[in-house]
């Protein structure tokens, strides 16, 4: 039996397709359990609670031998917004562990923005929820990975982004110079997939990307667009005053009608990091996974529309 945190977001959910097309068993930790009505289906165990409800991770944690922790807080104004879910959550989820009778191994869905704590209050909170991990007691099996940015069918944040270079226009926030990793998320879960099936796994922060080994620049992903969507991209950069001003805009507004922002100062700042490039050498000797979706085969699997 495998237990996953956050199953109904978009890495938890596809990491769950591919766990039950195998055979595996699963139960996992949901808020609202109408969220997991294709979940029940499939035979998938529900436990209501949040990652914070100790009652609850001692429940999900029952016959269990892994947990993928993937339940996270990605919006919010300041740090204490993020920190329940990302914080909290993950000491409460090692206190969990290291009190069942199981001792399942845990896999840590972190983030890449954890490598860079002071942009951020929601990278803050990631590289905190790490340390608290990597603070569990020694005989807990457990891993970090940090994946970069993660696209593909079902996804909500990237594919805004595609959906408009597919219609010529590509919006930039930052420098033309700067350079990023991406992952398909196939490749992220086949990674996982080989993290379950390792005989022991390392107790190590691994970072992850695509074939791609120095990452992307603006003008490489909008050249690959070019090719993939079959018409010119026109590369727009947003002035970063205009940028600044709806960022601040949206963080007073939130504040008067209580939600929790997206885009905020912090992830600006995110945005604009000149290198968010990371390599996947270490994690693919830990386990023997290597990624295989590039950039322009990522792209047509996620807009189907436009394969050959």
């Amino acid at each position: 039996m495998i237990a996953v945190t956050g199953a109904t977001g978009f890495i938890g959910s596809s990491i769950c397709r591919e766990l039950l097309s195998q055979g595996h068993r699963l139960k996992v930790l949901v808020r609202t359990p109408s969220k997991a009505q294709g979940l029940t289906e499939s035979g998938v165990q529900l436990v209501q609670g949040s990652i914070t409800d100790g009652a609850a991770l001692e429940q999900l944690l029952v016959g269990c031998h892994s947990v993928i922790h993937c339940a996270g807080a990605v919006r919010g104004r300041s740090l204490q917004d993020y920190y329940p879910a990302n914080v909290t959550g993950v000491e409460q989820l090692i206190a969990a562990v290291s009190q069942s009778d199981s001792k399942p191994r845990v896999l840590i869905m972190s983030s890449l923005a954890s490598r860079e704590p002071d942009l951020s209050h929601y990278a803050a909170s990631k590289f905190l929820g790490e340390q608290a991990a990597l603070q569990a007691a020694p005989e807990i099996e457990l891993t970090v990975f940090r994946p970069p940015a993660v696209y593909g069918p079902g996804d909500r944040e990237m594919l805004p982004v595609f959906q408009l270079m597919s219609r010529g226009l590509a919006l930039i926030p930052g420098s033309a110079d700067s350079r990023v990793s991406l992952v398909y998320i196939d490749d992220l879960v086949a990674a996982v997939i080989a993290w379950l099936g390792a005989e022991r796994v390392p107790r190590e922060v691994f970072t992850l990307s695509d074939p791609a080994p120095n990452g992307y620049s603006w003008d490489e992903i909008v050249g690959v667009a070019s090719k993939v969507f079959r018409r010119k991209v026109r590369p727009v950069f947003i002035p970063y005053w205009l940028l600044n001003m709806i960022a601040k805009c949206n963080l007073c507004i939130s504040a008067l009608f209580r939600y929790q922002p997206m885009l905020t100062p912090g992830k600006l700042r995110e945005l604009r990091h000149p290198d968010w490039v990371c390599g996947s050498g270490a994690l693919a000797e830990a386990l023997g996974w290597q990624p295989r979706v590039s950039l322009q085969d990522g792209l047509k699997l996620t807009l189907p529309h436009f394969r050959d």
